[in-house]
């Protein structure tokens, strides 16, 4: 699989990224600012105060998408999952009608232990949408199914034993697989990076809300893999940590925290 992996990578070349998200060049820099639930941690966050939370979010995420997305759907809508059966996660989709919503699970505000965090979880998957992640994932996907489904057809006809109909089926589903998480941990870094500007408009502080990524039922300490759809959790940390840091240089010299100042 070596060989359409690599023909994929080329093919998903023009499809990346939009933001450029920081480096590692050396410290993170230190930076602070300022229905039935699953049981949690002593501590842990309350529906009461995600509603408190996202009420500050909402209209602040909205603001960075109208500045960064024009012409988009920035009239987000915020809802918690309260379903126990869900696994502590959340998500950014669209409604019917294409208007964005965040959806965080009861299991993950179980996990959280400040307002922060929720206040970053929310912003981070609001900057999915601002960014969008949906519309360029999708055309990676059938790019991706397209380049594979393409390639086992071909290889077929030169040998003179075209491929069957399930087996270019099959190479078309790996490859919208692969396609899909192409970008997957740039897209997260990305929304890392929007997230902790709007994170901090908000008044709340992005690393503190990074601290949700060290919580044993969230973290990740792996590197990038190829198939892997999220950075390491230290990865991210040091990502937030660095943007931050750039954010306070903005705010030190009077301009409005954007990625473009």
């Amino acid at each position: 699989m070596r060989l359409p992996a690599c023909i994929l990578c080329i093919a998903l070349g023009g499809c990346g990224t939009t933001y450029a998200v920081p480096q590692a060049s050396g410290p993170a820099p230190v930076v602070v600012a300022p229905g039935p639930l699953p049981e949690g941690r002593a501590g842990s966050r309350t529906p009461a105060d995600f509603r408190r939370v996202a009420a500050r979010i909402e209209p602040v995420a909205e603001q960075l998408c109208l500045e960064e997305a024009p012409g988009a759907d920035c009239d987000l809508r915020i809802g918690l999952e309260t379903n126990p059966r869900m696994p502590p996660n959340a998500y950014q989709t669209l409604d019917s009608n294409g208007r964005p919503i965040v959806i965080v699970g009861a299991s993950l505000l179980a996990e959280m232990q400040s307002d922060d965090e929720i206040a970053f979880v929310l912003s981070h998957e609001a900057s999915h949408h601002i960014a969008g992640h949906i519309g360029k994932q999708q055309q990676q996907q059938a790019l991706g199914a397209l380049v594979l489904g393409g390639l086992v057809a071909a290889t077929g006809q030169a040998y003179g034993a075209p491929a069957s109909d399930d087996a270019i089926r099959q190479a078309m589903d790996v490859g919208a697989f692969v396609g899909g998480r192409a970008y997957s941990q740039s897209y997260e870094l990305e929304a890392d990076m929007l997230a902790a500007y709007i994170t901090v408009r908000a008044g709340y502080s992005p690393e503190r809300g990074a601290d949700i990524f060290g919580r044993p039922a969230l973290a990740n300490p792996g590197g990038p893999a190829i198939l892997a759809s999220h950075p390491g959790s230290a990865q991210r940390q040091a990502t937030v940590a660095r943007v931050t840091a750039d954010i306070r240089r903005q705010q030190a010299a009077g301009l409005t925290p954007r990625p473009g100042n």
